[in-house]
């Protein structure tokens, strides 16, 4: 089914700029692009409905031409606004802004926009799109499709309340470049197309060139639970569960949970095919539904589809996935010997095992069930790319509101391992080496990620490596959560104070729903989880420390010791920057161990203006560092060996 977006207000064409407001804080975009993080504690512009772009010459902020994808409201009275570009009115498929705001000022930004668009983009179609589809079709080359199956056709159509509604795949013109483009350079105009295939099973967008009618790339839509591999309830015991009364006997729906959200679980009985499911019954409302067929794992999967939207709401008082009470619809006993539960962008489903694997036990349990729909609050807010870093972060968020639930909800059973209750343990997040996973960033059993190292993503090679590098932010989580010491793969010894299952998950649930987007890596992630942190305990709080010791002992921006720098929550409390304002000269100081290091000043557009190499000593360094005659006036970033020291402004 086609996303449908919101066209904001065009303001491409305005000249009225937003007047002169300094970031507090910035962190510079890719050269070419805006910067990736700007924050303002103070006197934040006035939200008009559209990203702000930072000017450094001018200091001034002037309105992004973009297409409004949604906004929500969190508990900390923030607005969290999210936006793709948009060029000759047409999205660019990977450019994207979240635009936090609170009492309808700017308090701050994340994300990836172009500043300068390629002048050879194409704005037209040279190719039709049914000849794009047809590239698309051969492309996946699926023995069927669902929109071919009359009765799925129909299931749409009564699922979505909606005459018009369809599997068959529309082309919407977008400007795609490769997720790993990191500066939006290659962009190509291209269709894009939902594809849903039914044997074999698959749904993904497929990017078709609208020039040539070659296949750019896909993302993949369903989000599966082990990439090639895993009331009376058979996993939980005796609990509650909330089902409605319908011809003399009882279902496993429920029409409103928590004010409006709708809770269904259906059987089909072994097929494949949605339009076939049946509803779950029962005469007396008393589940204990044991039998040949298994269906005693239904309400596994119905309480925990309940579970996950109580802890939703409790926690964070989010109305389901959507934040706006997104029906959660589960699908148990699909086909046969499937070994597998996957979220395919609108509906969870569950396999019931495999007899070799397994024992034939369904996959119905708990964290697996808050793993898939916390894939579906993905889709609905930092919509992460399925494959690569950003794909693992998609998968490792998953696991970590699964385990999360599973801990919230029944936690005289809980522990850190995913599969446990069927007899088939698939990841454990305290220690993922034990499954071959990497606890480390590059570290032990790190998938490539690189062109040269997975030059196409796909189902195959599991989106290079989505289900595998997760393990870097379980084992971040993990350390967050209950603390713990060791050395990394990096050789650094690290030492993390434990703040909490709450704690974490608030951290890690404003991370995600908040700050990232669709492109985002783990660099991003420890950036924005700190933001996060701030935001909720402090900018000098003990768990933005614990935040910052947590990413080091697992090497995503610190963890390797490298500079001789003394660790810090927040790094630019290192460093002593003055005068600031400067003219000529300023001084930078700050503790070190002696070794060499690399002093640099970049513009907010990325532009390195001073790259100097200094000496360090044991101690207190004070260098000083001359500007150039030629640097014009403006905000400009000061690092020391690649951690930020804060900004300096040039007179």
């Amino acid at each position: 089914m086609k996303t449908k977006f919101i066209l904001a207000v065009s303001v491409a064409a305005c000249s009225f700029v937003f007047g002169q407001n300094t970031p507090s804080k910035l962190i510079p975009g890719k050269s070419g692009l805006h910067a990736e993080f700007m924050r303002f504690d103070k006197n934040g512009p006035e939200f008009k409905g559209s990203p702000v772009l930072f000017d450094e010459t001018s200091q001034r902020l002037s309105p992004g031409q973009s297409r409004k994808l949604g906004n929500e409201v969190d508990q900390l009275g923030f607005e969290t606004h999210r936006f793709q570009q948009t060029v000759n009115d047409i999205p660019v498929e990977y450019g994207m802004m979240a635009v936090q705001t609170k009492n309808g000022k700017i308090v701050g930004q994340t994300g990836k926009w172009m500043l300068n668009v390629p002048k050879a983009v194409e704005r037209k179609a040279n190719l039709s799109e049914e000849i794009a589809l047809q590239s698309a079709l051969s492309f996946v080359g699926a023995e069927s499709y669902k929109w071919q199956n009359k009765d799925e056709e129909e299931f749409i159509k009564k699922e979505t309340n909606d005459a018009s509604a369809s599997f068959a795949p529309k082309g919407e013109l977008v400007y795609y470049s490769d997720p790993t483009d990191e500066k939006l350079n290659d962009l190509r105009l291209a269709y894009k197309f939902d594809i849903y295939s039914e044997k074999p099973l698959s749904r993904q967008y497929v990017f078709v060139d609208a020039k040539n009618g070659k296949v750019l790339g896909v993302d993949a839509i369903i989000h599966d639970v082990n990439a090639p591999g895993t009331a009376t309830t058979a996993y939980s015991g005796n609990r509650n569960i909330v089902t409605d009364s319908y011809n003399g006997s009882y279902r496993l729906r429920e029409t409103g949970r928590n004010g409006g959200t709708p809770v269904e679980t259906y059987n089909l009985k072994k097929g494949t095919s949605y339009s076939a499911a049946v509803d779950f019954t029962d005469t007396d409302n008393v589940w204990n539904n044991v039998n040949t067929n298994k269906d005693q794992y239904a309400t596994d999967a119905h309480w925990g589809a309940e579970m996950t939207v109580d802890y939703l709401y409790t926690k964070f008082g989010r109305k389901s996935i959507d934040n706006n009470h997104f029906a959660i619809k589960s699908y148990v006993h699909y086909s046969t010997n499937y070994f597998n539960a996957f979220w395919d962008g609108s509906r969870m489903t569950y396999g019931d095992g495999s007899s070799s694997t397994n024992g034939g036990k369904p996959l119905t349990a708990i964290d697996v069930c808050g793993h898939e729909i916390a894939h579906g609050m993905t889709s609905k807010t930092a919509n992460l790319v399925y494959q690569r870093e950003s794909g693992a972060l998609n998968e490792g968020f998953s696991d970590i509101f699964g385990n999360s639930i599973e801990r919230w909800a029944r936690p005289t059973q809980a522990s850190w391992t995913l599969g446990e209750d069927f007899s088939y343990v698939i990841r454990d997040m305290a220690n993922p080496n034990a499954y071959g996973q990497p606890d480390t960033y590059l570290g032990t059993y790190w998938k490539a990620t690189t062109t040269s190292g997975c030059a196409s993503p796909s189902q195959a090679n599991d989106y290079c490596g989505v289900h595998t590098n997760s393990g870097v932010l379980n084992f971040w989580y993990y350390l967050l959560v209950t603390g713990g010491s060791g050395t990394n793969d990096k050789g650094f010894a690290y030492n993390v104070s434990g703040i909490g299952l709450d704690k974490a998950a608030a951290i890690a649930y404003r991370t995600l729903t908040t700050y990232l987007i669709s492109t985002s890596t783990y660099a991003n992630a420890r950036t924005y989880s700190l933001q996060a942190a701030a935001d909720l305990y402090g900018a000098g709080s003990n768990e933005v420390t614990q935040v910052t010791n947590a990413w080091n002992a697992v090497g995503v921006g610190g963890g390797t010791s490298p500079s001789g720098l003394v660790a810090s929550a927040n790094n630019a409390s290192l460093f002593t920057i003055s005068p600031n304002p400067a003219t000529d000269m300023f001084t930078i100081a700050f503790e070190s161990k002696e070794g060499k290091g690399t002093v640099e000043l970049t513009s907010l557009t990325g532009k390195r203006e001073i790259s100097e190499k200094v000496t360090l000593t044991d101690g207190v360094n004070k260098l000083n560092i001359k500007l150039p005659s030629n640097m014009l006036p403006g905000v400009y970033i000061v690092t020391v060996n690649g951690q930020k020291a804060g900004n300096l402004i040039k007179k």
